[in-house]
């Protein structure tokens, strides 16, 4: 009986593994991506759906330039009753839209993540009402698409979840994935963090049970950058913030240092799902943003999808998709149309801090090479600023009475900032 025990112990670790490994393959696979966005999640277009704001061709154009794969942002909450037995309108011509742009993908040899998006209201008292409906979406859908290639074709759940915590978050992603399971084993489900999937959300954060799971993450830090001058973002940000030097580039830092330290504790595959900056910053901001954020993708060896590529978040100049518009800095950063230059980091790196000893216990010291004044700030996981002061050169910093954990350390002297890993033991 032992022997068995141990047996059975060993076969449902190697299947496990071996599921996880086909998640791991399959997030890789989706290499570099694209969204269409502002069209079928448009919740607040007067004739949603419209049929054609994206053709093949367009698909066509961004297979040239380099795209694998493609994630559909879809409204299905418009097509789902909001009261017992929750239909789905599936007559509906969003239906129709999305059975062709499975053809053209499958036409092209793209992969397709079918994204549910917009309209879902999350919190910690009311998930357990929200879930019969969602799970009876994802009942409906995955019957209805379970007859395609698993190996080319994505499931996520729900885009961008907030105002609920990761606590309340797991049971709820955990019932829809079951409920997808009744229909379909071999498919592989995107699921995210709470924080609008950002970074920061992997901060404790735990993985679901089930192994044929990707993880995804958003990138628009630092968002009173990436989205200054945009009358419907909450808040609204003034235009004339730069990129480095917006006051808020530690952001970006943080988010990506807690999702890459996710991804590398857990060994579970995490892809970028999203990503972009607006049109109001100037342009040389802009190029030295997508520089920064492509670094990032190279480094971490990460597939990718752009959210936009010709509206608020633009990849090209103009509204003509082609080779010939594509944005030179964006092009290279993103290595499209075969482009394989290396970007450049903008970054200053004349600014240098020394931080000892760290991991810290109580105490640690920072020696700045500037002869400047240098403002210190000590950040948290979660980006709150737990301590402050100015030092010239050299200071040390009391950490007695902090929690255990990973800090950021932050300093700014003369208009360049520096920021580091700091773990108090």
């Amino acid at each position: 009986m032992k022997k068995l025990f141990i047996l059975s112990l060993l076969w449902l670790s190697i299947s496990q593994g071996n599921a996880q490994s086909l998640a791991q393959r399959r997030c890789d696979n989706l290499q570099k991506g694209v969204n269409l966005s502002n069209w079928m999640e448009g919740y607040w277009l007067s004739n949603w759906p419209v049929p054609n704001i994206y053709t093949r061709d367009f698909l066509v154009e961004m297979k040239n330039a380099g795209m694998k794969s493609v994630r559909m942002p879809i409204c299905f909450a418009l097509v789902t009753d909001t009261l017992p037995p929750y239909n789905v309108d599936t007559n509906s011509a969003a239906f129709a839209i999305v059975d062709s742009v499975i053809t053209w993908t499958h036409e092209l040899d793209l992969n397709l993540i079918i994204d549910n998006h917009h309209q879902w209201t999350l919190s910690d008292s009311t998930w357990r009402s929200t879930e019969p409906r969602l799970s009876h979406l994802w009942s409906v859908l995955a019957q209805r698409y379970r007859y395609l290639d698993p190996e080319k074709y994505y499931f996520e759940i729900l885009n961008e979840p907030f105002d609920i915590t990761n606590d309340s978050l797991a049971p709820l992603f955990t019932a829809v994935v079951d409920t997808i399971r009744k229909y379909t084993t071999a498919h592989t489900i995107v699921v995210s963090p709470t924080a609008w999937s950002g970074g920061i959300g992997f901060s404790e954060y735990q993985p679901l049970a089930d192994t044929n799971l990707i993880y995804t993450f958003h990138s628009y830090d630092p968002f009173p950058f990436t989205h200054q001058g945009f009358s419907w973002a909450n808040p609204y940000y003034p235009t004339g913030t730069p990129y480095p030097n917006s006051g808020f580039d530690f952001t970006l830092t943080l988010a990506w240092e807690f999702a890459m330290q996710w991804r590398d504790n857990f060994h579970l595959p995490v892809f970028l799902g999203e990503f972009g900056v607006g049109i109001h910053p100037d342009d040389a901001s802009r190029c030295n943003w997508i520089d920064t954020v492509g670094a990032q993708i190279d480094f971490n060896h990460l597939s990718s999808f752009s959210w936009d590529v010709r509206g608020d978040f633009p990849l090209y100049k103009s509204g003509a998709i082609s080779a010939d518009s594509v944005i030179p800095c964006f092009s290279e950063a993103l290595h499209l149309y075969g482009n394989q230059a290396e970007g450049v980091q903008n970054l200053k790196d004349e600014f240098l801090i020394q931080i000892s000893p760290n991991p810290a216990l109580g105490m640690f010291s920072c020696t700045s090479n500037s002869a400047k004044e240098v403002e210190l700030e000590l950040l948290d996981n979660t980006g709150r600023k737990v301590l402050a002061k100015r030092f010239l050169n050299q200071c040390e910093v009391d950490v007695k009475s902090l929690a255990r954990g990973m800090y950021l350390v932050k300093t700014t002297a003369d208009n360049f900032t520096s920021l580091q890993k700091v773990i108090i033991q």
